[in-house]
């Protein structure tokens, strides 16, 4: 039968909708977030325990289809399992997903995250030309997930990342400041990390690099601030 085409779908829906909240450029709640919303934060640990897989993949759908995102931020709960988060993060950034919506803000807080978990958003991450903060906080990540954002750090423009609250030796600083492109940070933030000597020693290192941009540290309850950098604490 003829008629009008159907309409592209605005709204949201589904068991997973409870979980997560799209807001618009006012910061308030919206039902059309494919063309409204401007900011995304999500669950994860209600999320992660009490959605099929499925529904993930609608809502990573949904996500995909975004014009103006510009914010991701996620928040769970340490003991869900790393497997488990790995699944949710490959359900929500499919890696031969198209986004194209200009995203400056992505961030984790408060999940286990693994070497492979960490790799499955890698895909997502890297073809995000305006992302310029990445925040994985209080994440448990360690030194192979380091090495990994600085793989990374080599594929974007990321120059602001927020480690704070993890278990980062001087062999994982050693690999997020091998790439050419980790002088080009302006802030890092390495509090309540286990940070003894040998870790001063590598950031010290890191800092005598000819070209370092870096603006902005904190390194246990030290923070070290170069030049007219803003300081917002």
């Amino acid at each position: 039968m003829g008629g009008k085409p159907s309409k592209e779908p605005t709204g949201i829906n589904g068991v997973w909708s409870e979980f997560c909240t799209f807001e618009d450029e006012n910061e308030r709640p919206t039902k059309d977030p494919i063309h409204d919303a401007v900011s995304l934060r999500i669950d994860l640990y209600y999320l992660s325990t009490r959605v099929p897989t499925k529904s993930l993949r609608d809502m990573g759908s949904v996500i995909s289809r975004c014009k103006k995102l510009k914010s991701i931020r996620m928040i769970g709960h340490l003991f869900v399992r790393s497997n488990v988060i790995e699944d949710v993060l490959v359900s929500l950034f499919q890696a031969n997903g198209s986004y194209y919506f200009p995203l400056e803000h992505f961030s984790i807080c408060k999940y286990a995250l693994n070497a492979r978990g960490f790799e499955a958003i890698i895909p997502f991450l890297t073809s995000r030309g305006e992302l310029d903060c990445l925040s994985l906080e209080n994440c448990e990540i360690g030194d192979d997930v380091a090495g990994a954002i600085g793989v990374v750090l080599d594929q974007t423009c990321i120059d602001n990342i927020d480690l704070n609250g993890n278990q980062i030796s001087a062999r994982g600083l050693s690999n997020l400041f091998s790439g050419k492109n980790s002088i080009k940070l302006r802030s890092l933030n390495l509090q309540e990390n286990s940070i003894g000597k040998a870790e001063v020693d590598e950031i010290a290192r890191f800092l005598s690099k000819e070209g370092v941009a870096l603006q902005w540290i904190a390194i246990g309850k030290i923070r070290l601030i170069f030049g007219d950098y803003f300081d917002p604490d």
